[in-house]
């Protein structure tokens, strides 16, 4: 068979004959020398702004010969051709041989153009010549000769008899021609490897990894019209409640929400679960006196700290989830602490609880079931902290009386790659995505025997990293495992410091920054690494996995125990069912 460029017909070619003609190109023993390109375009065209060659032979010991290729059925009335589809669109143009002729003059003035006019490469032979595949074309006339003619009865039969024929008569026509030389003008296949790479040649043509995360982040930085779409609604409802998956903006919504309140000049106590994601969001509002931002746990710490209670308390288990819950509770209920006129909560999956809901009652003015309210929260896939079910949740909300739902879809942090593989890995239905025309890093999986292993891996990605020139702000490292129980303990080739607060990630570090899939949770990087993967089946596993990879903007490498190869196995079969 011919060596084919491109190796397959693109799917974009609607033309019948075509397909035709290229499969038959593949299969046929004697074009196994052959180099055939379909559908060159040609830039510069002698008659036309731009042309196009349907294929282009390049033959070791024979030359260059252009082939147009005219499907379906043809006709030629008063000197115009016209050529019919199989639908019966009509298309007129001028005679295909003159087609194929032009063409080849334009590609040898390109030839003569790049090498010169005196390189061995402008006096290779040209040929052309037209295929019909479809139809039986016995007409004869003075514009072209009928072995130039391959029809629907010369395609039955024996190829390479018209292939030998056709280059005999070119040769013949050409010997007695000034510039005719057998040794350069029946070129060998070193020269037609050669000069296809002029025509078509591999190439890469690599952008910097900062390039392109540059080019991502200009794609990422406006609001997406359903954004727009709940925020203006949520203005318009007291209570709200807005559900959606990693990705479509929950948080900044969030933000932008609570500045809009406190422009009206209003209390707002903005909160969530995670610790970092508060600092985070506190830094982002530390202009606004009347907006209150923290963690819930870290936010009931330190108000605790204005009264008495038993601090033998601290060191129990429930201190966090019920002992300060229900202490502040009764002091918002008794006004010895001020409340607020709006409350948000993010991450609310985390947070919708008793004793959470009794002190949120407590602190909000008219409580939850008249109050001013927005809860979000993705109820199903990052709910890792739960203790109900998203049903369960939902209808605990629902006896506050009535509130706005609202659904974002749109994945607007993630590379469609990342998305998909996040999908499959977790199970979760995969979710539309903003930037699905723009490229992104392919998602990389990478298998480690032992810890041993596992550090040798993770030392050639840190290295491959610090080869690109991409700075260590744009990377974090997580695991399900606490830092001393990591692979990343180990590392002492480079600086990895674990992410405690939102300060110690900023864009100025120069460490590497590590965090657990808990602590990580709301946050985001452009590129995430995650390590200690050594379960993929089970439902905590899954939600873990969905959290840890929803976090990567644009690059993510995973690193499994080979343990899980069977797991991983049964979960490609997913993706190619």
């Amino acid at each position: 068979m011919a060596k084919l460029l491109p190796p397959y017909v693109d799917k974009t070619c609607k033309s019948s004959g075509e397909r035709m003609i290229f499969d038959m190109l593949k299969k046929d023993s004697f074009t196994k020398d052959w180099i055939v390109l379909h559908s060159l375009n040609l830039s510069q065209h002698t008659k036309r702004l731009y042309g196009e060659i349907d294929f282009l032979l390049l033959i070791p010991y024979a030359g260059i010969f252009v082939m147009e290729v005219k499907g379906g059925d043809v006709r030629c009335k008063d000197g115009e051709w016209e050529f019919i589809d199989r639908y019966g669109n009509v298309n007129k143009n001028k005679s295909p041989f003159s087609q194929a002729m032009d063409a080849m003059f334009s590609l040898q003035a390109e030839i003569k153009k790049e090498f010169g006019k005196l390189h061995r490469f402008s006096k290779i032979q040209f040929g052309f010549f037209v295929a019909f595949p479809q139809v039986t074309f016995d007409k004869r006339s003075v514009e072209y000769q009928q072995w130039q003619i391959f029809d629907k009865t010369t395609f039955k039969s024996n190829h390479e008899t018209f292939f030998k024929n056709l280059i005999y008569q070119f040769t013949e026509k050409h010997k007695t021609q000034f510039w005719f030389s057998r040794n350069e003008s029946l070129p060998s296949r070193q020269d037609l490897d050669e000069l296809c790479h002029f025509l078509r040649g591999d190439f890469v043509r690599i952008r910097s990894a900062k390039e392109r995360l540059t080019e991502f982040d200009s794609q990422v930085k406006t609001y997406t019209e359903e954004q727009f779409g709940v925020l203006e609604s949520i203005q318009l409802n007291e209570r709200s409640v807005i559900q959606g998956s990693a990705g479509t903006g929950k948080t900044m919504i969030a933000i932008e929400s609570a500045i809009r309140t406190a422009q009206e000049g209003k209390n707002v106590f903005l909160t969530c679960f995670n610790r970092i994601i508060g600092e985070w969001m506190q830094k982002q509002l530390e202009d606004w006196e009347n907006i209150t931002v923290s963690s819930l746990h870290s936010y009931l710490f330190e108000l605790s700290k204005g009264f008495d209670y038993d601090k033998s308390q601290i060191d129990k288990q429930d201190f966090y989830s019920k002992y300060l819950p229900n202490l502040m509770k009764d002091f918002f209920k008794i006004g010895v602490q001020g409340k607020f006129d709006k409350l948000i909560v993010d991450e609310g999956q985390d947070l919708i609880r008793e004793e959470y809901l009794a002190l949120f009652d407590s602190m909000l003015t008219g409580g939850l079931a008249n109050g001013s309210w927005e809860i979000y929260g993705d109820f199903e896939r990052q709910a890792i902290y739960a203790q109900l079910s998203k049903s369960e949740m939902l209808n605990i909300l629902n006896t506050f009386g009535y509130h706005s739902k609202h659904l974002l879809r749109i994945n607007c942090r993630n590379t469609k790659e990342i998305g998909e593989e996040t999908s499959l890995i977790s199970g979760f239905e995969k979710p539309p995505f903003l930037l699905e025309y723009l490229e992104g890093l392919p998602v990389e999986y990478r298998f480690y025997r032992d810890k041993a292993h596992q550090k040798q891996i993770l030392n050639e990605q840190l290295r491959k990293v610090s080869a690109e020139n991409l700075p260590f702000n744009e990377m974090v490292i997580i695991s399900p495992n606490k830092f001393e129980n990591s692979c990343v303990k180990s590392i002492t080739d480079y600086s990895i410091k674990e992410i405690k607060t939102a300060s110690e990630f900023s864009g100025t570090q120069k460490n590497v920054g590590f965090a657990t899939v808990h602590s990580y949770k709301g946050m985001e990087s452009n590129h995430v690494l995650i390590t200690d993967i050594e379960d993929l089946s089970s439902e905590v596993a899954k939600s873990l996995m969905y959290v840890g990879m929803s976090r990567a903007r644009y690059g993510l490498i995973l690193l499994i125990s080979e343990s899980m190869q069977n797991q991983y196995n049964e979960i490609l079969k997913n993706k190619f069912s």
